[in-house]
């Protein structure tokens, strides 16, 4: 009897030791490195170019792995993994893309990707951000103005895009070559209440629907659309069309908050973000890494994720997007200069369930509608 709680008492204590155990804060980047090592390179599917420059920072940091970096969209990365999934021609390791409602219900919950969250950074990230994959930065689209033109914003609520004034004047992104913005307008459709609830503020009546329209989210849709929406192919097209100097009626547009890093490099673009409008002033979006199934370079896979989430300065992998209109999910990453914090400004989340269930109605309806 002795000898077993001996034996009892011996594994207790190794198991409150035990990092595992104790839900430890550590990550063993030398272990990992050298794990990596022996895999020597790792393939990454990105919706964002800015993959060569943190590939690049990594490959100086642990020499001996090459990152082999693809610039793709978001949709087509999701394609693409399906059909080597299928083919069991396991090329991606790892994916960084939107649209988490896609990759959640094509993807993750097939199990051909899986979430991984470094242990030292379990502490930093709500668990929100952990779960089902890591978020690795959240994403603003917002209204933009010509603020060389105009003083102040010149929109107060949403339902003036809707207004005389405004015809021919307001560009949104193009949703069949930019699905994101199905997300925003998902949004906006599922918080029809609010909608009309400012539609009366603004008009001083109650909202009437168009006939087969079936809430104030997508009455707003309709009615822009109407008004002569102005249609383009980019994010980067809609800030350059709001932001050329000398306009003498300037437009005003929805895009990437992302977008006012920019005005950095190109001094001439003269657009800010309106930051009061209501009921929202734009739509937040999750940016999400995984780990593909049956990866061939699982080590270098983490260690990968590990450096894009980056520092508590924002720094290391994470700086490329340590700019304007991304919001680090890091607890202890402070705001870029010139930004607010996420949790300050009025915005929706897209909400990833209900955006797969309506996405594409939404999108039926877009297309329905165009003139």
């Amino acid at each position: 009897m002795k000898k077993f709680l001996s034996v009892l008492c011996a594994l207790c204590f190794l198991f409150i030791i035990s990092p595992a155990a104790s839900g430890g804060d550590t990550f063993d980047e030398a272990s990992l490195y050298k794990a990596a090592q022996q895999e020597g390179e790792v393939n990454i599917y990105s919706y964002s170019s800015r993959v060569f420059k943190f590939g690049k920072t990594f490959e100086k940091k642990f020499p001996g792995i090459k990152v082999n970096g693809f610039d793709i969209d978001s949709p087509e990365i999701v394609t693409k993994v399906l059909a080597e999934q299928a083919a069991k021609n396991y090329v991606a390791d790892v994916i960084f893309l939107k649209d988490p409602a896609t990759v959640v219900h094509e993807l993750y919950n097939r199990k051909l990707v899986s979430g991984y969250v470094p242990q030292d950074l379990k502490g930093l990230i709500p668990e929100q951000y952990q779960k089902p994959l890591l978020v690795h930065h959240a994403s603003v689209d917002a209204l933009i103005y010509n603020n060389e033109k105009m003083g102040a914003p010149p929109i107060n609520s949403l339902w003036d895009l809707t207004k005389k004034e405004w015809k021919g004047r307001f560009i949104f992104p193009d949703l069949q070559k930019m699905s994101e913005f199905t997300e925003v307008l998902a949004a906006i459709v599922m918080h029809a209440n609010e909608m009309a609830a400012e539609y009366e503020m603004v008009f001083g009546e109650k909202i009437k629907l168009s006939p087969g329209v079936e809430n104030a989210g997508y009455e707003w849709i309709l009615r822009i659309l109407n008004n002569d929406l102005i249609i383009m192919g980019s994010t980067n097209d809609v800030a350059k069309a709001v932001g050329l100097s000398n306009q003498a009626n300037p437009p005003v547009g929805f895009t990437a908050f992302s977008r006012l890093r920019d005005k950095e490099k190109n001094p001439k673009l003269k657009f800010d973000v309106m930051y009061d409008v209501k009921p929202v002033m734009g739509v937040s979006t999750d940016v999400v890494v995984g780990i593909v199934n049956q990866a061939k370079h699982p080590h270098a896979a983490r260690l990968l994720i590990h450096w894009m989430m980056g520092d508590e300065k924002g720094g290391t992998g994470y700086s490329p997007y340590y700019v304007l209109g991304n919001f680090s999910v890091r607890t202890d990453v402070p705001p870029p200069k010139g930004s607010r914090k996420l949790s300050d400004l009025n915005l929706w989340p897209a909400d990833r369930d209900f955006v797969w269930n309506n996405g594409q109605k939404v999108r039926d309806f877009w297309v329905s509608h165009l003139k």
